[in-house]
């Protein structure tokens, strides 16, 4: 009796001792690094950043800059523009920090259980990866403002906003930190941080509910004549369109960060999107119709590229930009449906879908690029040369172009091989299940997906289209939607037949048959 009574006192201080090992390791894997960034003289273009960092009593830590945003093809200096970086101690001491690398920084801990960085940081530069702050508003991306541990891990991290009176909103998809404090945030990761861009200053905003998802359009810096209320309205068309598209939102809430300026663009990311909208052109009809074309772009991809993704684009690695053969399935055939998604939504005409189609085979006819370099070159090749746009004296093809062209015919390829019965959208929807999320999807997996779909073999077509030079054949798709493609126009045959009325009506409807 004796005997058992000792092991179970053993088994007892055993299990405590484990439940604490246990306890503490789980306290020091959610010790998060926390960031102050001070704007205390926006004229100035400064940003102060104040960063926390557990040390793991190590006598050297290693922090680093990421050199690329996700998403965006371009490596970039942000630690360039990190000045004044000295470390200390919580109460005071002075530590040893040296640039060590381009974007990398050793500190001597002085056996601190956690150092205090600070740095200032230049925010001139306009555009979606890196940093611009003004008297009017401020615009942060994370890539470009928070040093992080080398050596990450799954920790939190805590941002906590100090903005001058005037700019009295900050808006991101960042969480809100655990105090429940104004201006303060939680990313649950580096990653999530990156992913995050804030906005702050004086911000319209206009919320809508989609199937049960707020989305909030975030306006900095409107123009005289922006109807911010109709344009949360029609973005929640679109909204309601990519829903249908693909059954489900993969988010709670999403943020339109639409920041207005004298250029334009977009960056998405996995819950919002950072616009770069042009004040004078939005505006206008025309303007206006394009900035939703490129924010239903933006949108698409937070399923396409986001979660479904080329395998090379994720976990990321902040030193070394990822190459991918890819990107003409991630940008192209997102270009494709953002297209596709305005005229089902209603925001397009069927005409205007067809116009961007013939826009976009023009470019490519037009380019002596498409004989020089293949689709997979061109996504290879991105870091080396920009292949995003269409030059007529180039060498190189765009992938957004004729990767776009290459889903329209796609899609009509699988429509036609199923009788109606399938689509591009079918193929999408599979891959989305399969490879969503954390897998990622090599060349081979979404050819076979898209000839398992078609029921039918498409290797020697995505031969054709994605690999080689070879001119691209438009008269299948031509032929079963009842087009007529005309001196880069393109527009409904006038002789179609009511069957391939019926095929154009399905495609633009999202239907099949």
């Amino acid at each position: 009796m004796a005997r058992l009574r000792t092991r179970h006192c053993f088994a007892c201080v055993l299990c405590a001792l484990l439940v604490w090992i246990a306890a503490a390791r789980a306290d020091r894997a959610l010790q998060p690094i926390l960031y102050t960034v001070r704007v205390t003289a926006p004229a100035t273009h400064d940003a102060d950043v104040e960063g926390t960092f557990p040390t793991g009593r190590r006598a050297t830590i290693d922090l680093m800059m990421p050199v690329w945003t996700p998403g965006f093809y371009r490596a970039d200096d942000y630690a360039g523009k990190v000045a004044q970086f000295t470390a200390r101690t919580p109460d005071g001491r002075p530590l040893t920090a040296v640039k060590s690398s381009a974007n990398h920084w050793q500190v001597q801990t002085g056996n601190a259980l956690s150092i205090v960085v600070s740095y200032r940081l230049r925010c001139e530069q306009r555009s979606v990866t890196t940093n611009w702050i003004s008297e009017e508003l401020g615009v942060l991306n994370g890539a470009a403002t928070f040093v992080t541990l080398a050596e990450r891990t799954a920790r939190p991290h805590d941002v906590w906003l100090e903005l001058p009176p005037s700019w009295p909103r900050a808006m991101t998809a960042l969480d809100p930190a655990p105090d429940g404090l104004p201006h303060h945030f939680r990313a649950a990761d580096y990653d999530t941080l990156v992913d995050s861009p804030i906005v702050a200053g004086a911000l319209d905003v206009h919320e809508f509910l989609s199937h049960g998802s707020r989305h909030l359009l975030v306006d900095a810096g409107k123009p005289a004549g922006w109807d911010g209320a109709r344009a949360a309205a029609d973005l929640a068309k679109i909204a309601d369109a990519v829903h249908a598209m693909w059954g489900s939102l993969p988010f709670t809430r999403y943020l339109f960060l639409n920041v207005f300026r004298d250029g334009g663009g977009g960056l998405e990311h996995r819950t919002s999107a950072l616009l770069t909208a042009n004040a004078a052109r939005a505006v206008t009809p025309d303007g206006y119709h394009r900035w939703l074309g490129f924010v239903g772009h933006e949108y698409f991809h937070a399923f396409n590229a986001k979660r479904l993704r080329p395998i090379e684009l994720g976990p990321f690695d902040y030193d070394n930009p990822p190459r991918t053969t890819s990107l003409w399935e991630s940008e192209g055939f997102t270009e494709y449906y953002a297209a596709l998604m305005l005229a089902r939504s209603g925001l397009s005409t069927p005409d205007q879908f067809l116009g961007a189609i013939g826009s976009w085979i023009d470019q490519l006819q037009k380019s002596p690029g498409r004989l020089a370099q293949t689709l997979e070159q061109s996504s290879a090749g991105v870091w080396n040369n920009s292949t995003s746009g269409v030059n007529p004296n180039a060498t190189t093809v765009s992938y957004y172009v004729k990767g776009a062209i290459v889903a329209f015919l796609l899609d009509a390829r699988i429509r036609h091989a199923s009788n109606g019965a399938r689509s591009l959208d079918d193929v999408m929807r599979v891959a989305y299940r399969r490879y969503g999320g954390e897998r990622g999807y090599t060349p081979a997996q979404f050819r076979a997906t898209a000839s398992e779909v078609a029921r039918t073999n498409l290797d020697e077509w995505f031969r054709k289209a994605v690999a080689s030079t070879e001119e691209l054949d438009y008269g299948e798709a031509l032929d079963w939607f009842g087009l007529a493609l005309r001196d880069g126009t393109l527009a409904a045959h006038p002789d179609a037949t009511a069957a391939q009325r019926d095929h154009l009506a399905a495609l633009i409807a999202g239907t099949l048959r």
